[in-house]
């Protein structure tokens, strides 16, 4: 994946979190064309940036904690 494709999709990632639009993590996975594995890895890549991004499993999606 290029850095711009892996840039695209962490920003992607965070604008469907924000609106608490993710779906499970293999829908989501689907949603962005990449692996389940692959996505942990760009959720851990954006809790690394200091965003706290954090899985429901009651609404089922991932959702920015302010």
């Amino acid at each position: 994946m290029r850095f711009y494709e892996y840039q695209e999709k962490l920003i992607r990632i965070q604008e469907l979190a924000k609106r608490n639009a993710t779906g499970s993590p293999k829908e989501l996975a689907g949603k962005i064309s990449v692996s389940e594995r692959t996505l942990f890895r760009l959720v851990q890549n954006i809790k690394e940036q200091g965003i706290q991004i954090e899985y429901c499993r009651k609404i089922n999606t991932y959702f920015i904690n302010n």
